[in-house]
């Protein structure tokens, strides 16, 4: 593999900016094709993460916000006490259906809230499913989409780590400690794949909002939609190339996406932010890719940073306002059919540089084996250095690598400026006649 001399700083942001440029100028060109021949995909929806703890949803200016943003759905963060209640649970449903929004439950809350009887099951695993009561008092609703599981792959990863009282971790999905990482990565599909059928019985979805550039190979195998975290702390480039190729490479029906508000453990509170925050415009900049880049469905997290303490919107909110003007005249772009120039074949082991982490291990889906694929990382992150011009460093690809002297000492960018390329995993096939350049970086021992 060539190897290129790192760049200038403004060599680099200037290349960046046109490589942005060039992958809006030729995912809206692939569109215009589309939509001459008739194949041009839904409309995005656009939506919010929200949740009803404080009664937000009896304030007038709360519905009249959200009213503003012209959304389409809401991920309501809900708590067991809410479920066990029926009359508050109804609320949030009969707010969604006089608005006319679709809406899902978000259950993150399990992943905070450690030793309650409510999250644990029979098979030792640790989360918070919805109530078969619940499904079946909803499963006619046609507003009502399913489940968002949030940040399955970290509590995953952090299986048998001490949470911060000093008890263990127990697993989100299955117990892989003693797998090893391919062992465990099926493991984890298949219990994804359980978790798929249990709510498709009820005519319902369930969403996997992930926040690594390495793991949804897996759920996507399983039959979970995906929706990674764009903002947060990542490239935006190069979380969709992973998650579309995995949405690509398994058939799904649909590809999500959280715009999330979070860096590290700053978050524009009210719509206050300071210089370790993401900005207003890094949110427009991000809803823009978005939509170029063709997902499906896309929500914001979250509403605490859209309006201020009495619900008005802040300028973040108005970004959103902003953002549905600018779609207007601006075509939308379509995952499934948008130009490929490389293809990438690895085992997607979850490495993204935890050699610099505070807190999270290399532990492939969990697993305590010794990861065998370690060297294949090393190449990956050459390539990824190489193909983004020197952006990305050569030993990590994501600001969770908090150590890493090259984030520490690089403030947040939307964009890594990647050429159009996507990922697949072990069990992935290159089209046989594609002209894109193909990179093998599977072992030999597991290639098929």
């Amino acid at each position: 593999m060539a190897t290129l001399l790192s760049p200038s700083k403004g060599y680099r942001l200037l290349r960046l900016r046109i490589c942005n440029l060039l992958l809006i100028v030729s995912i809206a060109a692939a569109a215009s094709v589309l939509q001459a021949h008739g194949g041009l995909p839904p409309r995005m929806q656009l939506g919010v993460d929200a949740d009803n703890w404080s009664g937000q949803i009896a304030n007038p200016t709360f519905e009249s916000s959200l009213r503003q943003m012209q959304l389409d759905f809401i991920s309501w963060h809900i708590l067991p006490e809410e479920e066990a209640d029926p009359k508050r649970l109804q609320a949030v449903v009969e707010f969604c259906r006089r608005n006319h929004w679709h809406y899902l439950f978000n259950t993150e809350i399990a992943n905070y809230r450690r030793d309650e009887s409510a999250f644990k099951h029979a098979d030792g695993t640790y989360r918070y499913d919805v109530a078969e009561t619940t499904l079946e008092s909803l499963k006619d609703d046609p507003l009502f989409v399913g489940m968002v599981y949030d940040e399955a792959d970290v509590v995953q990863s952090l299986l048998g780590m001490n949470d911060n009282k000093g008890k263990p971790i127990e697993p989100y999905l299955v117990d892989t400690r003693n797998l090893t990482a391919s062992e465990a990565f099926l493991a984890v599909a298949n219990k994804v794949a359980e978790l798929t059928r249990r709510y498709a019985a009820y005519k319902k979805s369930i969403v996997f909002e992930m926040t690594f550039p390495d793991y949804p190979f897996a759920f996507a195998r399983g039959g979970g939609l995906l929706a990674p975290k764009l903002l947060k702390e990542n490239y935006n480039d190069l979380m969709y190339d992973v998650y579309r190729g995995a949405a690509l490479e398994y058939r799904s029906s649909a590809l999500w996406a959280c715009v999330d508000l979070w860096f590290l453990d700053k978050f524009p509170f009210a719509g206050k932010y300071g210089p370790s925050d993401h900005t207003p415009e890094q949110l427009l900049e991000t809803l823009e890719f978005a939509y170029s880049a063709g997902f499906d469905n896309v929500y914001i997290e979250q509403a605490k940073g859209l309006m201020d303490e009495s619900y008005h919107l802040t300028e973040y909110g108005r970004k959103v306002i902003e953002f549905q003007h600018w779609r207007e005249a601006n075509a939308q772009g379509n995952w499934r059919t948008a130009p490929i120039q490389y293809y990438v074949r690895r085992f997607p082991d979850g490495y993204w540089g935890q050699s610099y982490s505070t807190f999270i291990p290399d532990h492939p889906y969990g697993s305590w084996e010794s990861n065998p694929y370690r060297s294949e990382d090393v190449t990956w992150f050459g390539l990824l250095h190489q193909l983004s011009g020197g952006t990305i460093p050569i030993d990590a690809d994501t600001w969770n690598a908090q150590r890493s002297p090259d984030f520490m000492t690089h403030p947040y960018q939307t964009m890594a400026g990647l050429p159009p390329m996507v990922i697949f995993d072990q069990y992935g096939t290159v089209p046989a006649h594609t002209k894109a350049k193909v990179f093998d970086l599977l072992p030999t021992t597991s290639k098929r």
